[in-house]
């Protein structure tokens, strides 16, 4: 389809949430591996609240658009104030893309704009692109399901999730992947970027029988009797996944695929109005992978600690096989779909109580039984 094998990719990364921010590294950085020039468009974040960009490094940083949110709820109003559609516009029409073959973003909407503007091949890779498919959606979710179609629009949209709802969508991106630690049992780390967190504290504070590894911007590091406080670090946060026992953290889909795949316990609290974290939500708890609340009380806490489950999905890395996939050149769904049905014919579910391992059966894709996948 080219006439080198060195592709020059513009590579859109929606910094709204750390996630993006995640699996795009792991993209980028195997990209860049094979030889591929690859130049990085970064929105949706002030700088100074970037953390762990090395390998984007040199990356462009544009506002973009990002949601506005309070107590762990969306500001619609807020959001709508904030956006600089004018400035957008001309951040699009000023970027020079004379020589990129292609484009990829992780929901990251000039990069995708910038693509339609020029009429360059356009790929978008991320957990918002499986909402194109009929997968388990709350009620309110139509309407919001219009937005994210037309939020970072591309030729084609290759989703990720936990499940591939007979679709072809593909397995999580998840870094960490066959990492141990000593399990710190009674330990809970919690990462809930969207809530008060002095509050939060205060309720932690209430349950001694627990200890607690509480991940702020807000609020300044420090310890108190069960709960120690620390400073958003790519260095430390997965060390400390790996110990703990549990995460509680909002419903978004990276953090909860890590604890997944490293068999964590996890209890989520969907931001509210948000409704891909609201559908997130009622994955998990439809798969068997995890408990959702909408409020985070003492009591609630105990009982999902209490009652913990034992299920853990076993996902493989798929960086490589969606490289080369990539470099293939024949971006449409049937050659996804077949790339969907290789990946997941890896993904396994485990039982911790008895370590027994269930792999999938590759001769059930598409499968029509939600059971044939985790059973």
């Amino acid at each position: 389809m080219f006439e080198t094998d060195t592709l020059n990719i513009l590579y859109g990364v929606q910094a709204t949430g750390n996630g993006h921010i995640t699996r795009s590294r792991e993209l980028v950085s195997a990209l860049k591996q094979r030889g591929h020039q690859v130049q990085v468009i970064v929105s949706g974040r002030k700088e100074s609240e970037l953390w762990g960009m090395d390998a984007f490094k040199p990356y462009q940083l544009f506002d973009g658009l990002t949601l506005q949110t309070r107590a762990g709820r969306v500001q619609k109003l807020n959001t709508v104030l904030h956006a600089h559609p004018l400035k957008m516009m001309r951040d699009i029409n000023e970027y020079r893309a004379d020589n990129i073959d292609l484009v990829i973003c992780d929901f990251e909407p000039i990069s995708s704009r910038i693509a339609r503007k020029n009429n360059i091949p356009s790929i978008g890779i991320g957990h918002q692109y499986a909402f194109q498919y009929p997968i388990p959606m709350v009620s309110s979710f139509p309407h919001s399901k219009m937005i994210l179609q037309r939020f970072a629009p591309v030729d084609l949209g290759i989703g990720l999730h936990w499940h591939h709802y007979d679709a072809p969508i593909l397995p999580p991106i998840v870094p960490w992947q066959g990492r141990t630690g000593a399990l710190n049992e009674g330990c809970i780390l919690v990462y809930l970027p969207f809530e008060n967190h002095t509050q939060l504290i205060k309720d932690l504070q209430k349950i001694m029988d627990l200890n607690f590894i509480v991940y702020s911007s807000q609020i300044s590091p420090g310890y108190t009797a069960n709960i120690t406080v620390k400073p958003l670090s790519r260095e430390t946060f997965p060390k400390d996944l790996l110990q703990v026992e549990g995460v509680i953290c909002n419903a978004g889909f990276e953090l909860p695929s890590e604890a997944i795949t490293l068999g964590k316990q996890i209890l989520v609290k969907p931001l509210q109005g948000q409704p891909e974290q609201e559908s997130n939500a009622l994955c998990l708890k439809q798969l068997n992978l995890g408990r959702s609340s909408n409020q985070l009380t003492p009591e609630v806490i105990m009982d999902w600690y209490v009652h913990k489950k034992e299920n853990r999905m076993i996902f493989p890395n798929i960086v490589p096989e969606l490289v080369d996939w990539i470099e293939a050149g024949q971006w449409d769904k049937a050659s996804l779909g077949l790339l969907s049905q290789q990946l997941w014919s890896g993904v396994s579910k485990q039982l911790n109580k008895d370590n027994t391992s269930h792999p999938v059966d590759k001769n059930h894709f598409p499968v029509r039984n939600l059971k044939a996948v985790l059973v």
